[in-house]
């Protein structure tokens, strides 16, 4: 087994406390995130209370955190059109053997949450490399109602069962 691995490295976050890492839990970015020049690296938090969403925290910089969720869990249409190019760059051979998350917007009022469903988040989940990917069309927004998203969701499997009984 790789040795650099099971490496630990300690991180100080503002929102959790501490975390003792190994290497294989933390996720590398290709290229930053708009925004945050300074951070590369990444490690997922599950937390039972707000699953399927969960948190991405920032391993250099303690008070970055994203609140990520799989975009399938809402959107059950969500296919986003992934090139090669960026399949290539996080060392895969095939879209299929990419997890897709996008990140969300939690505000107070939880019926205003929303999806950026125009810029998912690649992932190898073996290599542990990432990508944001930015997307170039109208069928989806930086801010899509997650609540609309269950609705439509909810409303083709009542379509599909309608067809199975027919």
């Amino acid at each position: 087994m790789d040795v650099s691995r099971r490496m630990a490295v300690k991180v100080v976050t503002t929102r959790f406390g501490e975390f003792d890492l190994t290497e294989d839990q933390v996720f590398h970015l290709t290229q930053a995130v708009p925004g945050f020049p300074n951070t590369k690296s990444f490690f997922f938090i599950k937390k039972d209370k707000i699953a399927p969403f969960q948190w991405l925290q920032s391993v250099e910089e303690a008070d970055l955190t994203f609140v990520v969720v799989e975009p399938q869990n809402f959107f059950h249409d969500y296919a986003p059109p992934i090139g090669a190019f960026e399949i290539k760059e996080i060392g895969l051979d095939r879209r299929e053997d990419a997890s897709i998350y996008v990140i969300v917007v939690l505000p107070e009022d939880m019926s205003k949450m929303t999806a950026n469903l125009r810029g998912p988040l690649i992932i190898n989940q073996k290599e542990r490399k990432m990508k944001q990917t930015f997307i170039d069309t109208d069928k989806w927004s930086v801010r899509e109602s997650i609540i609309e998203g269950i609705k439509k969701k909810e409303q083709a499997l009542l379509e599909k069962q309608k067809q199975q009984q027919a």
